[in-house]
């Protein structure tokens, strides 16, 4: 039980006072003997965090962890067997846009564009650039890639300088993993928050059908948490 004198004295650490005896020192009191005693819990992390990109002055908000979904299909040991989503907004002196990052574990052989599903139904995402003129360098596995010129055009090497970035706003899983990056439409978005079930449609190295998958909303609270930002 605590001495009635010590705490009206205030919190003392090996005989000597740390703070004074108020109310309104309480929570610095807490807050700075933390680092000291360890004697104030810590928050659990935010879902959804936000970073500036020193280079570009563009304000980036993301999911503090990705989606992840785990592959429906077997595969080898040395095969990773997730792939990744996660939304992500950029903020440049107000003008803000939405996108979708994608990482796919295609390893080898040609890009194919991934599929997302969203309860089950095609999910609407735009590419970078609707003027196939625009297209860059012929993109490989593990790239940044988009697709310009609508769905049917060919996967190309993103500059991300397109989204007024300097690096990219989520880490690549693994060396090998390609990352995808879509336009996201406002109602896509709202399709993810409020989802039961994600999958993701690729084909792997052979050319069959690959597919990942994640469901229940405990997994996906993220999303709705990012919608309310």
């Amino acid at each position: 039980m605590n001495n009635p004198g010590e705490t009206s004295a205030g919190l003392k650490l090996g005989g000597h006072r740390l703070f004074p005896a108020s109310a309104a020192a309480g929570p610095l009191a807490c807050g700075l003997a933390a680092a000291l005693l360890g004697a104030c819990a810590m928050a659990p992390g935010e879902p959804v965090s936000e970073k500036l990109d020193p280079d570009t002055a563009t304000t980036v908000t993301i999911l503090s962890h990705p989606i992840e979904l785990l592959s429906q299909t077997n595969r080898s040991k040395q095969t990773d067997p997730f792939a990744y989503i996660a939304p992500f907004e950029t903020n440049r002196m107000g003008a803000r846009d939405l996108f979708l990052w994608v990482s796919t574990p295609q390893e080898q052989g040609q890009l194919t564009q991934p599929q997302v599903l969203c309860n089950g139904q095609p999910l609407d995402l735009q590419p970078l650039s609707q003027d196939g003129a625009a297209a860059g360098v012929h993109a490989k596995t593990g790239d940044n890639v988009a697709l310009v010129g609508g769905s049917s055009g060919a996967p190309v090497k993103v500059d991300l300088s397109q989204l007024q970035l300097s690096r990219a706003p989520y880490e690549a899983p693994v060396p090998w993993s390609t990352q995808w990056y879509f336009r996201l439409p406002a109602d896509s978005l709202k399709c993810l928050a409020d989802a039961d079930g994600i999958s993701l449609e690729l084909r792997d190295a052979d050319g069959g059908p690959d597919q990942f998958t994640t469901s229940g909303r405990k997994n996906l609270a993220s999303l709705e948490a990012f919608t309310r930002r």
